[in-house]
């Protein structure tokens, strides 16, 4: 009976560890896929940083309509007759 008792621990205590083992695993998995997603996101960031700052950089080279000076044209004058 001792012995039906020992093999039945160590068969829990076996199949424990397996659980274990895979839980770990898992866990892992979920932790570098968190990674992926976090350097994703990180990346899909500064992305947008980058062009919003050059949409900007870009904008701002461009001179308003509204600040240009006006250009003005004299009225034609009549040719000089000798």
């Amino acid at each position: 009976m001792a012995a039906d008792d020992d093999a039945q621990r160590d068969l829990e205590q076996k199949a424990l560890r397996n659980v274990r083992g895979l839980v770990d695993k898992i866990e892992a998995d979920d932790r570098q896929g968190n990674q992926k997603q976090l350097v994703a996101v990180t990346v899909i960031v500064a992305l947008v940083a980058v062009l919003a700052a050059g949409f900007l950089l870009g904008r701002s080279k461009e001179p308003d309509k509204a600040s240009k000076p006006a250009i003005e044209i004299p009225p034609p004058t009549k040719p000089v007759t000798k």
